[in-house]
C-alpha cells in the first residue's frame, strides 16, 4: 500500500473515504488503522475482527486495551518504531499469541506496517495488513513432523532390520517365513547352508524346489494350513540331510504372523538341530538301562549275601552260646556240689568263668541283635516317647532305686517308628547313663525335645552327670565293641551305642554324642514325627 498523506482532517474526500473503506472492508486480508503514540483503533475490518475474535466494539480503544496478551510480544516495539522512523515494516511468518475464549493460542501471520505520514515525513498512526495464514502454518508444520515421524520411523525399522538380520545371521537355528503360498520369502544364512544354496536361488521358491522329499513337503504345507486356520503355533520333530553334515534331526515350530487386521499373513518358522541331544538321549537311556540292570544284579546280590549273613549269625550264635551255657551250668553245678570241698582259689576262679561266660552270652545276644536290625521290616507306627520312658523306668527300677537316680522329661513327643526297636534305643541310653554315674554323685537323667526347623522331625536331648568322656571320643562310642574304660571297671559288651546308632539311621534319623569328662554327656537324637517324613 502506498504511503497516505493526511493534510486534511479527513486526508481523502468524503466520497473518496467511503470508497476506500468498502475497500478494506472487502480485502482478503485484515486491516486497521492504529491512531496516535497509544495506538487507537480508528478502522479495522471484518476479516480483522475475525482474526481476533472481536466485533466493531473495539474501534477507538488502544490497541494494548483490546489486546493485552501483546504487551509482552514484540508488536508494540516494532508498531513504535515505525511511528518514530517513518519506516515500513515488513515480517513473513510471525507468531502471534492471542487469547481466545480465555486460552492463549498460536495465530500466525504475514503482516506489513506501514506509517500513516503527515507533513515532514512525520507519522500519525499505522496502517496494519495481516494475512492470517496460522492453517497454512500448522498443516506444514503437521506434515514437517509426519515426516520426521516417517524418517525416525524409518531409521528405526532400517535398524530393527540391520539388527535382525545380525541376529538370525549368527544364530545356528534355522529362521524362515512361508507366505500363504508355502513360497520361502525369507531364510536365513543357516538354513542356506543346510539347504547347500544361495538366497538368489531359493527366494520365492517351494519346499519340493528347494530339495524336500514329497511327503516332507506335504507335511509341512498341511502344517502351514492349520497355523492359518487356526491362527496357532505347531511344533514337530523331523529328519533332513544336511548339505554337508549328511542326516540331522531338528525340532521345528511354525507360528503365525498376524497384520493389523487380525488375518494371518504369513507363517515364520524356526528350526533348531537336535542331533547331539537326541543321541545323548539315546545314550543316557542306553546308560540307564545298563545302570537299572546292574543294580538290580547287585541288589539281588547283596539280598543274597544279607541272607548269608543272617543265616550266618543266627546259626553262629547258636553254636556259640551252647557250649558257653554249658560253661555256665557245669561250672553252677561244680559250686553247688563241691563247694565245701573247693579252696578259696578255686572259688574265685569258678566265679571268674562264670563271669566272662555271661558277658559271653551277653556279647552273643548284642551281635545278634545288632545283625537282625535289617532282616525284615519293622512294624512302623505313631510312638509316644512318654509310655517308652515309663516302661523303661520300670524296668530299670531296681538299679535307679539302688543309686538313687533322677530322671526328668517333660511332654515328648509321638514319633513313628518301630516301638521294640525305639524302646531298645532308649533303654540303651538310659541304661548307659546308670551304668556310667559318678561314684558318690546321684545320677541326674534330664530328656527334653524339640522341633526342628522343618517341623518333620523332633530332637530328642538327653543329658547326665555321670563321668562323661572326652570330645575327641564323640564319635569312637558309637563304632561296634569299642569300650572306652576296662572290663573290670564297668561291664558291658561295646555294642549298646552302635545299636543306637543303628536303630537311629533305620528311621532316618541320627544320633550324636558331646560329654565333659566327670561333668556328664549329652546325646542328640533326631527322629521322624510322622509316618511321610520317615
Amino acid at each position: 500500500m502506498s504511503q497516505l498523506s493526511t493534510e486534511t482532517p479527513s486526508f481523502v474526500m468524503d466520497s473518496e473515504k467511503y470508497s476506500l473503506q468498502n475497500l478494506f472492508m472487502q480485502a482478503p486480508a485484515a486491516i486497521v488503522i492504529l491512531n496516535g503514540p497509544d495506538f487507537i483503533i480508528e478502522f479495522a475490518n471484518e476479516q480483522l475482527y475475525k482474526s481476533w475474535s472481536r466485533n466493531a466494539e473495539i474501534i477507538g480503544k488502544p490497541l494494548l486495551e483490546v489486546l493485552p496478551e501483546l504487551k509482552d510480544q514484540a508488536f508494540p516495539a516494532l508498531l513504535r518504531k515505525v511511528m518514530e522512523t517513518g519506516e515500513p515494516y515488513y515480517c513473513p511468518e510471525e507468531k502471534a499469541v492471542l487469547l481466545k475464549d480465555g486460552k492463549p493460542v498460536n495465530v500466525y501471520y504475514d503482516y506489513v506496517y506501514k506509517p500513516i505520514l503527515e507533513t515532514g515525513k512525520k507519522a500519525s498512526g499505522v496502517i496494519v495488513m495481516a494475512n492470517d495464514i496460522t492453517e497454512q502454518v500448522l498443516a506444514r508444520k503437521r506434515a514437517e513432523e509426519n515426516e520426521v515421524a516417517l524418517r525416525l520411523a524409518r531409521d528405526e525399522s532400517e535398524r530393527q532390520k540391520r539388527l535382525y538380520e545380525a541376529i538370525t545371521r549368527s544364530t545356528p537355528d534355522l529362521i524362515y517365513v512361508f507366505d500363504l503360498n508355502y513360497r520361502f520369502i525369507y531364510a536365513n544364512e543357516a538354513l542356506l547352508t543346510m539347504w547347500g544354496l544361495t538366497w538368489e536361488q531359493s527366494k520365492g521358491k517351494k519346499l519340493l524346489e528347494v530339495g524336500y522329499e514329497p511327503w516332507h513337503a506335504e507335511m509341512h504345507e498341511r502344517e502351514i494350513d492349520h497355523v492359518v486356520a487356526t491362527q496357532k503355533s505347531i511344533r514337530g520333530e523331523v529328519s533332513f540331510p544336511h548339505a554337508t553334515l549328511g542326516k540331522r534331526i531338528y525340532d521345528y515350530i511354525f507360528v503365525p504372523v498376524i497384520n493389523e487386521k487380525g488375518q494371518v499373513e504369513a507363517v515364520a518358522g524356526t528350526t533348531r538341530d537336535i542331533t547331539e541331544i537326541k543321541l545323548a538321549e539315546e545314550a543316557l537311556k542306553q546308560n540307564e538301562e545298563k545302570l537299572e540292570k546292574l543294580v538290580t544284579e547287585r541288589t539281588r546280590e547283596l539280598q543274597r549275601s544279607n541272607e548269608d549273613l543272617q543265616q550266618f549269625a543266627h546259626v553262629a550264635s547258636h553254636d556259640l552260646k551252647e557250649p558257653v551255657r554249658k560253661i555256665i551250668i557245669f561250672g553252677s553245678r561244680m559250686q553247688e556240689e563241691f563247694n565245701d570241698d573247693l579252696p578259696p582259689r578255686a572259688k574265685g576262679f569258678l566265679s571268674k568263668i562264670e563271669v566272662a561266660a555271661n558277658r559271653m552270652t551277653a556279647m552273643i545276644d548284642g551281635v545278634l541283635l545288632y545283625s537282625s536290625l535289617n532282616a525284615k521290616e519293622k512294624e512302623m507306627e505313631g510312638v509316644d516317647l512318654n509310655d517308652i520312658i515309663n516302661h523303661i523306668k520300670t524296668d530299670l527300677e531296681l538299679v535307679i532305686s539302688q543309686k538313687n537316680a533322677e530322671i526328668n522329661y517333660k511332654k515328648l513327643p509321638t514319633i513313628f517308628g518301630s516301638a521294640l526297636l525305639i524302646y531298645q534305643l532308649f533303654y540303651n541310653l538310659l541304661n548307659n547313663s546308670l551304668k556310667f554315674a559318678r561314684p558318690g554323685v546321684t545320677p541326674v537323667i534330664n530328656l527334653d525335645a524339640e522341633l526342628e526347623k522343618d517341623g518333620k522331625f523332633a530332637r530328642i536331648i538327653l543329658q547326665d552327670n555321670g563321668i562323661g568322656f572326652s570330645p575327641a571320643q564323640a564319635e569312637m562310642i558309637f563304632k561296634t565293641f569299642t569300650r572306652l574304660h576296662s572290663k573290670d571297671e564297668y561291664e558291658g559288651t561295646g555294642l549298646g551305642l552302635a545299636l543306637c546308632k543303628k536303630i537311629a539311621e533305620r528311621h532316618n534319623g541320627k544320633i550324636t554324642a558331646s560329654g565333659k569328662v566327670n561333668e556328664g554327656a549329652t546325646f542328640i537324637i533326631t527322629l521322624p514325627l510322622n509316618e511321610k517324613s520317615s
